[in-house]
């Protein structure tokens, strides 16, 4: 058992793997109300600093999608977080944010301020594209 000291009450926590491949869960992820943690699994648990994942802001939700990345769905925005570490971004427009989200291994829907919903979906090469 690992014990831990965190910075403050979490909001959420979810155990994500990197990919298909992994049998057991590599991260643990903590939502605070201003940043979100990421803990690698291991021998030990650490922090860390180079996951891809937005650490000023909360996460609304998260998930492995597709056979090798990761999602960040946070307030003003998603982040696809593939093994290699590189990140594609997609950003709310103007003053809306994120209000509510899902994910699956293949899609995300989010509904923003407004009563706008949009939808991501994987193609099969696992690249995101969103519709309307």
């Amino acid at each position: 058992m690992a014990v831990s000291e965190l910075p403050g009450n979490p909001n959420a926590v979810w155990t994500v793997k990197r990919n298909n491949d992994e049998e057991f869960d590599a991260f643990i992820i903590v939502s605070f109300v201003n940043a979100t943690l990421v803990l690698s699994i291991g021998e030990t648990v650490e922090e860390v600093t180079d996951s891809g994942f937005l650490g000023t802001t909360p996460t609304l939700a998260c998930a492995q999608i597709g056979d090798n990345a990761l999602v960040q769905i946070y307030p003003d925005g998603i982040r696809h977080i593939r093994t290699d570490k590189r990140v594609n971004e997609w950003r709310t427009s103007g003053k809306k944010t994120i209000m509510k989200c899902a994910v699956n291994q293949r899609q995300v829907v989010i509904a923003l301020t407004g009563g706008e919903i949009v939808y991501f979906e994987m193609d099969p090469v696992s690249k995101p594209y969103y519709t309307v």
